[in-house]
């Protein structure tokens, strides 16, 4: 769009008058330093932050990025440096939409004390149960105690036979092709036929005649035979030319046949074998077990409408028992009874971790340990932050002891050890001398103290306060919180809420007290659809509306972090935020995102944040510049050139209809 559109001149300038203000965010950020720490840890973000990921959680931002921010908060300059340990024992950190918690983990660390809060339960509960520091010694008591209950009613439905031996054996994983009709009968269709690369391009495949395997460096050729097993390539069957169709009148367990098994034999070691007469009777006494002994909560498990959930509806989905098989469905009514004994304490951990695994043992799961260098056998369910249905559906065995993702023994070393250890001494990367080491952060604790007043949170350092709350009508006093650093809903980008009801049907079994499950997903920001932006930005000026109202007058900030491509986003972000009374005071554009993650990779996805570091009074004196034009050639300077603009739309006098005819004009043409 033309400059003359926007009536701007070619270097739009505001003068913004300085206040002395000692916030160090105002005027200087490391984002060299920064965007070298941050793309490092994009990679596994729950490998640097371990006590954050204790459950499934959606759009987590880098901890790196927000242990900056948060360090440019310290009145202390000597304690702004990354590594030094504290720096703000005497502030009062809000984040009114905590989601996956790296804020309030980050702020604990650096001794302030905390407040949480978020429409969702699961972020309130993760937060509780990660923060609230109990005795690993007693954490390894309980779950021992738990597996040794799972041993006995579980472990042996997952018995197979060795191909080799016939000696009992573990099962690692089992797997399902997707059953299919066409005019001539019933097949199983499959992601590949092939299973697994052995060495020196040897491959092991399954036979489509009779699926039994065979190792080769090609598929054998079949003739004139009639096979069974396709390939998901094969969208017709060969033979009477008709297009498949799923069995969708059935439950959707019941729409896959296994196929093949991944065991472990103490002889003879890890094997793939055929399915056999033994096998299928293991699956049959768990189906027949679950028929006469697992009462599930059938009132809560339904499917509700929604813009995720509605993908499992389309397809036949009723209920979320449904995407889980019968020894699933033990593993789960087996851990809901012994969490009944529980003390609260151990019962929130633990149901956390429960409800976590589920995602590594549920048949939406896939398979991807096709190639030697793939990470695992296992794709999880939200590996693409979306319902996928898979035509090899992988049944894993949450008992089992090897090495192997998503079992129960290897979540709780990951998600509760680990975890434990380092928020008791957190290490973060330094780069020195041409190599990333790890460097303990001594006097630094990733655990605090509950509190639930004001003065309580004031009297002591790393004290925080994580409730269910609608942060659109906060019960906190005016001018009491320091500083409100968060991370939005990014307009329409994830619809985690509606996600979450996976978890969230099953932690309310286990967890029927511990928090409003009830609540409206409707109520989040989330814009669901085109139709939505308007709540957006309803939702959103009414939080910063609050925001505005507790924060600390004249120092207190409003910092956040946001990207999007659409106009529409940033028009109802400017519009929430000018109607809340806040301006620009400075903004800066730092990686957010891991550039091969199947979010990014070959797609037109945004790899940068801006970080808009916001005030809610008028008088202050800065110059920024704005050219009038707004590139969308690269993904840095697009979020930088946007951040700028909505600085630009907060200073101007324009209402919701003109602030977004300029995001329309400005980013017409991107």
């Amino acid at each position: 769009m033309s400059n003359q559109q926007l009536q701007l001149p070619l270097n739009y300038s505001v003068l913004i008058q300085k206040d002395g203000t000692k916030t160090g965010i105002d005027s200087e950020f490391p984002i060299n330093e920064l965007d070298r720490l941050a793309h490092r840890e994009s990679f596994n973000k729950h490998l640097y932050r371990p006590n954050t990921y204790l459950h499934k959680w959606w759009a987590r931002r880098s901890g790196v990025t927000f242990r900056y921010i948060l360090k440019q908060l310290s009145d202390d300059p000597d304690k702004r440096d990354y590594y030094a340990a504290g720096g703000l024992e005497n502030k009062l950190i809000l984040d009114p939409m905590m989601g996956g918690g790296t804020t309030v983990h980050e702020a604990i660390r650096l001794g302030a004390s905390v407040i949480g809060y978020d429409l969702d339960p699961i972020p309130v509960l993760q937060a509780k149960a990660s923060l609230t520091p109990v005795p690993l010694r007693e954490k390894q008591e309980i779950f021992n105690k738990l597996v040794s209950c799972l041993q006995n009613s579980l472990e042996k439905l997952f018995h197979t036979q060795c191909p080799i031996c016939r000696a009992n054996s573990e099962t690692q994983f089992m797997l399902y092709g997707l059953r299919k009709i066409c005019k001539c009968g019933e097949a199983l269709v499959v992601d590949s036929l092939r299973v697994r690369e052995e060495t020196n391009g040897i491959y092991t495949y399954i036979d489509p005649c009779n699926q039994q395997l065979y190792r080769a460096q090609t598929p054998i050729n079949i003739g004139n035979k009639k096979p069974y097993i396709y390939d998901k390539n094969v969208v017709e069957c060969p033979i009477c030319e008709a297009p498949w169709k799923e069995l969708r009148e059935l439950s959707f367990t019941e729409r896959y046949r296994p196929v093949l098994i991944s065991g472990k034999c103490l002889q003879h070691g890890a094997f793939l074998k055929q399915i056999d007469e033994h096998d299928l009777t293991q699956i049959q006494l768990a189906t027949e077990y679950v028929k006469d002994n697992v009462n599930l909560p059938v009132d809560i498990l339904g499917i509700p409408e929604g813009p995720k959930s509605n993908d499992l509806l389309k397809r036949g989905i009723k209920s979320y028992a449904e995407l889980f098989t019968a020894r699933q469905l033990i593993y789960i009514a087996e851990c809901k009874a012994f969490l009944v004994s529980l003390p609260e304490q151990h019962r929130l951990w633990l149901s956390l971790l429960v409800s976590t695994s589920l995602e590594f043992n549920s048949l939406l799961c896939g398979y991807k340990g096709t190639d030697r260098n793939r990470a695992g056998a296992i794709r999880h369910v939200f590996s693409h932050h979306a319902y996928s249905f898979p035509h090899t559906a992988l049944e894993n065995n949450p008992l089992f002891s090897g090495n192997t993702s998503g079992t129960i023994g290897l979540l709780f070393q990951d998600r509760i050890q680990n975890a434990a250890l380092w928020a008791q001494n957190p290490i973060e990367r330094k780069f020195h001398k041409g190599s990333w080491l790890k460097t303990t952060i001594y006097g630094e604790s990733d655990t605090g103290i509950p509190g639930i007043s004001i003065d309580a949170l004031r009297a002591t350092p790393s004290t925080f306060c994580v409730q269910q709350q609608d942060s659109s009508r906060m019960h906190l006093p005016d001018n009491s919180v320091d500083h409100v650093v968060t991370d939005p809903p990014y307009y329409d980008s994830v619809q985690y809420s509606d996600l979450a009801y996976f978890f969230r049907v099953w932690l309310r079994w286990f967890l029927p007290n511990s928090a409003d499950w009830d609540y409206d997903v409707k109520n989040s920001a989330v814009a669901e659809s085109e139709q939505d932006g308007e709540k957006y930005q309803k939702v959103m000026t009414a939080i910063w509306q609050e925001c505005h109202r507790v924060l600390i007058k004249p120092d207190g900030r409003l910092i956040f972090t946001f990207h999007h491509w659409k106009p529409e986003a940033w028009a109802y972000l400017t519009m929430s935020l000018k109607n809340a009374g806040f301006r620009l005071l400075a903004h800066y554009v730092v990686q957010s995102e891991n550039p091969i993650s199947v979010h990014i990779r070959q797609l037109n996805a945004l790899k940068h944040d801006a970080i808009l570091v916001l005030h809610s009074t008028t008088g202050f004196y800065n110059t920024r510049t704005f050219s009038g034009k707004i590139t969308s050639k690269d993904s840095y300077n697009f979020c930088d050139q946007c951040a700028a603009f909505l600085g630009y739309c907060l200073d101007i006098e324009a209402d919701n209809k003109q602030i977004m005819k300029l995001w329309q004009e400005i980013l017409g043409d991107s």
